[in-house]
Formats: structure tokens, sequence, C-alpha cells
């Protein structure tokens, strides 16, 4: 299994934490991000991003992983969203319906340039 995150501030003064996501995020690995995202939430981000271009494949823990990071984010008062998830985990996402309360980004500028909306209240795509 090849599993990573890495995580970087997005820019200079802008406030946001960025978390790339790389392989299988599954029950093995779904706490272990969820932990990364709790750190980066701890540093009072703006705005934490979840770049899943990489990821290939996730479970029902792993969209566990992502409810509870968003609301953790919210209760933070941290906007919270997800870059570029590959076909599959976007159709889950869709089959969940958490595609409704989860923001879903392109790009990491485009996370950027949305109005601010709580984790809740995420517009469809």
């Amino acid at each position: 299994m090849d599993w990573k995150v890495t995580g970087r501030a997005a820019g200079p003064g802008d406030r946001a934490q960025i978390l790339r996501v790389h392989g299988e995020l599954d029950i093995v690995t779904a706490d272990r991000l969820y932990r990364r995202a709790r750190t980066a939430i701890g540093r009072r981000p703006r705005l934490l991003l979840l770049d899943l271009a990489g990821l290939s494949f996730c479970d029902a823990r792993g969209l566990s992983a992502f409810v509870r990071i968003a609301n953790d984010a919210d209760a933070a008062g941290c906007r919270y969203g997800l870059i570029a998830p590959q076909p599959l985990v976007a159709k889950l996402l869709r089959i969940t319906g958490l595609h409704q309360r989860l923001q879903i980004f392109a790009t990491a500028d485009e996370a950027r340039l949305r109005p601010t909306a709580p984790a809740g209240t995420a517009p469809s795509r």
C-alpha cells in the first residue's frame, strides 16, 4: 500500500493549509488523515483543503474521515473543501450525497475565490 499525506501553507499571508492525499484512503489510513487534518485545523487556518488528485481509492472510513474533518473545521470557524477528486472518489461523494455536505473544488485557486460558506451548506456540483 502506497499512502501519504503532505501538507503546506498555500501561500504567504493567505492562511490556507493544503493537505495532499496520495494512494488509498481506507480503514488503515483514514485515522492518520484525520489526525493530520486536526493538527492543521489547530494552526487556525482560514481555509483547509484536501487535495485528492493523487487519491486512487476511498472506502467508507475515508468518507467518514472527510465528514469528521468538516465537522471539526466548522467548529473551529475554518472553511474546508476537497480539491480535484478522481472520478471514483467523485462518484462515491455523489452516490452518498456527501457532495452536498462537502465543498468540492477543481483547484485551490477556485477554493480561495469562491465565497465563504460553512461546510454544511456546500453547493452541489
